[in-house]
């Protein structure tokens, strides 16, 4: 099984590619990978990165993974037009 080696001079948590790879099969999202994994989750997210794409030239494709909260959509269309319509009607009363 893979093994986690902590450096004390540099703080820098590293881990083998088996352990990581594990954690990425068993997570949905990067904040449970760094968890299992020990890394932060920027650094996570580039590793994720570099070796989804190099998976992917071997034909291997990664599960898709979900950051820590979720992606919110929010409608600001309506709220536009209505600040729009007051500047425009103030500006033109002047």
């Amino acid at each position: 099984m893979g093994k986690v080696i902590i450096a004390e001079k540099q703080k820098r948590v590293r881990c083998t590619d088996e352990k990581f790879l594990e954690a990425v099969y068993s997570s949905k999202t990067y904040y449970e990978i760094a968890t299992k994994t020990g890394q932060k989750v920027p650094s996570t997210m580039a590793r994720y990165a570099k070796t989804k794409k190099a998976l992917a030239e071997k034909g291997i494709d990664l599960p898709v993974m979900e950051r820590k909260k979720p992606y919110r959509v929010i409608d600001n269309v309506d709220n536009m037009v209505q600040i729009a319509q007051r500047l425009r009607a103030y500006h033109t009363d002047r």
